[in-house]
């Protein structure tokens, strides 16, 4: 990881940034001319920082990366939130450029059951139908692996959402592990326990059902939950489930409430990089 061209940069960033700090102490100028020349280069170093985030660590090695994603398209699907639309280019790059750091990818199952170090868990929400036109042929050409969080609208929307042909397959490559995201992408913080109870059960038999196998991690639509809403997703038998809540922290200490971390749309490589690897550890 010291030797990543992305780490490196840092340490070439600050070593430039104090030589000009000490250039503009030293210069030969009256001292109103060297504190203002200070204070911009500071000003210059401040904006930089914000920009790269270089001073929060890296998550622990043990610290699986939980990355947050939706569609994979040249094209913005929901206009409302255009974030949630990668370039197929952009995911390309940030795979590459986390396996050069020595990552390696894998289902967020595996990464709960089989611990280890320098861990990817690539998650995509709603089941967006370029997730099998766009996302299955990248990853299958990449060799990574990943998880979707889908809903059961792709057996009435098939254009737009994955079908469970579509699933199936996903599923039976190996490539791909799919986990419960409620039947009609229903945020629970804002139904009724028995609403929400519904969605959750509905959404797992029907997963099951398809892939031969009940999922076994959930995400919260929107990122919406309770402690209710905790309790009816271990109630239908997830054994975790992920979040859209900031700071990242050991699994063990609130499996139901994991942190991911959102790459959004239009970053250059350096920035995607950083915000993957730098989310807030909290131990």
């Amino acid at each position: 990881m010291q030797g990543f061209p992305y780490e490196r940069a840092i340490w070439l960033g600050l070593a430039v940034w104090l030589a000009g700090a000490l250039v503009a102490c030293l210069m030969p100028a009256p001292w109103a001319v060297r504190i203002g020349a200070m204070a911009l280069w500071g000003a210059v170093g401040l904006v930089a920082s914000l920009r790269v985030a270089w001073w929060r660590p890296r998550a622990p090695r043990a610290c699986p990366l939980f990355l947050m994603l939706h569609a994979v398209s040249e094209a913005v699907v929901d206009p409302v939130c255009p974030n949630n639309s990668i370039r197929p280019g952009e995911l390309a790059r940030l795979i590459l450029d986390l396996r050069r750091a020595g990552y390696t990818f894998h289902t967020v199952s595996e990464v709960l059951f089989d611990p280890g170090s320098r861990r990817v868990a690539l998650t995509f929400d709603d089941g967006f139908v370029d997730n099998y036109t766009t996302l299955f042929p990248l990853l299958r050409e990449l060799g990574a692996k990943a998880t979707c969080y889908v809903t059961n609208r792709g057996a009435a929307d098939p254009t737009h959402f994955l079908s469970a042909g579509q699933i199936r397959e996903m599923a039976d490559s190996g490539l791909i592990e799919f986990g419960g995201h409620t039947a009609n992408h229903t945020v629970l913080s804002e139904v009724s326990a028995a609403v929400a109870k519904r969605e959750i059960e509905e959404n797992r038999a029907w997963l099951g059902e398809i892939v031969g196998r009940l999922p076994a991690t959930f995400a919260y639509p929107c990122g919406g939950f309770t402690e209710e809403t905790v309790e009816l997703v271990r109630e239908a038998g997830y054994v975790a489930a992920l979040t859209m809540r900031k700071g990242m922290r050991p699994v063990s200490l609130a499996p139901f409430e994991i942190h991911r971390q959102i790459i959004p749309r239009g970053c250059r490589p350096w920035q995607a990089y950083f915000i993957a690897t730098r989310g807030r550890f909290r131990a």
